[in-house]
């Protein structure tokens, strides 16, 4: 299901209540039609027995706060909630994609953890880079900590963005968001650094044993599609 009206009953109950104090607003009617289209376009890369296993509803807002923080994306148990305030402000189709793609890994990550394996993908990283303190492993390479573009100051170190650095769900978010929708850079730097092929040929074969259409053939061809 694909919902574009807001209640605060969509949260789960756990978020309700201070301190998480989860609110949002309803999109706005003009922006349903691209939400809706984003959603199809990023839907269709699953197999349906993926979805009906693992997702029961999208949930399209103009903006959502949780802790009093604005949030782009996130997701419960078996939901996304996604925001769209309108292309002038940053919410392009190829960015509503990403964070559906980039917020449903999370699901499938916490679903099916025996089939990821979490040393490996850490193994992939620079030596002595800590999730917990990225500054210790490499130093302020970048300050803008929300970057997600992809930049090559970090793919040296095995990540794509500064984003990824936050944390090791993140950084796999940020890899699933541009296997399924690829932002300019990404394959090329699949193909020039070591550390970057194997996180990515890691989490092809954590797909790959959810639904064997996903191979490195499936993702690639998505680097040809325009938005």
């Amino acid at each position: 299901m694909v919902s574009f009206t807001y209640s605060k009953t969509i949260f789960p109950e756990s978020w309700q209540p201070a301190p998480i104090n989860a609110r949002g607003e309803m999109i706005s009617t003009g922006e349903v039609a691209r939400s809706k289209e984003a959603s199809i376009l990023a839907l269709e890369k699953y197999p349906e027995t993926l979805l009906d296993k693992n997702l029961r509803a999208v949930y399209w807002l103009k903006n959502m706060r949780f802790y009093d923080v604005g949030y782009g994306g996130t997701n419960s148990n078996d939901a996304l909630f996604l925001t769209n305030d309108g292309e002038l402000m940053g919410y392009t189709m190829k960015y509503m994609e990403q964070t559906l793609h980039h917020e449903f890994s999370s699901i499938l990550y916490r679903n099916y953890k025996k089939l990821f394996n979490d040393s490996v993908w850490i193994a992939a990283n620079a030596y002595n880079f800590d999730y917990n303190d990225p500054e210790a492993g490499v130093g302020a390479i970048r300050k803008n900590a929300s970057s997600q573009d992809i930049d090559t100051a970090f793919c040296a170190i095995g990540m794509l963005t500064q984003y990824a650095m936050s944390s090791l769900e993140n950084d796999l978010n940020t890899f699933a968001q541009n296997l399924f929708c690829p932002s300019p850079g990404f394959w090329k730097a699949v193909d020039n650094y070591p550390r970057i092929r194997s996180k990515v040929s890691l989490l092809i074969n954590f797909y790959n044993k959810l639904n064997p259409l996903f191979t490195e053939t499936y993702f690639r061809q998505f680097a040809n599609s325009k938005q």
